[in-house]
């Protein structure tokens, strides 16, 4: 009895599995799958045999117009293939360094689409309408040039993409910083200079005030800048002037 019992429920639960396969590869048939750095390998297989299906992933950058302009097809493909035993998906190349860099040889520019078949890759270069797509993705990819998949990339690997995309993050974040605060002030320099012709050092000092009301931030940490600089300067320079302790002779000290 107890054993009829595990064996129903040991069917019902394969059964269940089934289903659950089944509902999740006809949702990846019929909608475009996100990818990230966590889930390419698990959900692609691209370098581990490819039992998941074959895989054409769109690499993009959410700024590229190309990008947005192709969303639209790139989801009606998704649609057409269904049935054909392809899926597609697509990567964020911004929030994604670590897959990004992994085929950073065949990713000159987004969006980047490469078709993950029998153990290789190709790279689309055709024109990006709904039917040359398709043809591709079931066709004619054969008449493209196979590459490598490339390994999974090493834990190594991965800090490291990640913090090259951190420190150029920074990077572009700060020049934009650095070029915002260079506007403001040029702006505010010419209301200082206007308010000096106009209202002479009354004028001056008014529009000082309504320059530094007006951007209290950046005007806060140059007067914070300045002050540790100064700070440091006088310590410098204090250092320098201080006067050295002269060695007493020898003879003077036995006196």
């Amino acid at each position: 009895m107890l054993l009829s019992k595990v064996m129903r429920s040991s069917r019902v639960a394969a059964v269940a599995l089934l289903v659950l396969f089944a509902v999740t590869y006809t949702t990846a048939q019929g909608e475009v799958v996100t990818l990230t750095d966590d889930t390419f390998e698990h959900q692609t297989q691209a370098s581990s045999g490819q039992t998941t299906g074959v895989w054409f992933v769109k690499f993009y950058a959410p700024w590229c117009g190309h990008c947005r302009a192709m969303a639209p097809t790139w989801s009606e493909l998704a649609a057409q293939v269904d049935g054909t035993g392809v899926i597609i998906a697509d990567v964020d190349a911004t929030h994604n360094p670590v897959t990004t860099d992994r085929f950073n040889g065949l990713i000159k520019g987004f969006p980047t689409l490469l078709l993950f078949r029998n153990g290789g890759m190709f790279k689309y270069a055709a024109p990006r309408d709904l039917e040359s797509l398709l043809k591709f993705a079931t066709e004619t990819y054969a008449e493209a040039q196979k590459h490598d998949v490339p390994e999974p990339p090493s834990t190594f690997t991965k800090y490291f993409s990640v913090a090259t995309r951190a420190l150029a993050v920074f990077i572009i974040d700060a020049h934009g910083a650095f070029a915002a605060a260079g506007m403001t002030a040029t702006k505010d320099f010419g209301n200082v200079v206007s308010g000096w012709r106009d209202g002479g050092f009354g004028g001056l000092i008014n529009s000082a005030k309504t320059s530094a009301a007006n951007s209290p931030k950046m005007y806060g940490a140059v007067l914070l800048l300045f002050s540790v600089v100064g700070i440091c300067f006088a310590i410098l320079l204090a250092l320098i002037t201080a006067p050295t302790r002269k060695d007493v002779p020898s003879e003077k000290k036995n006196d």
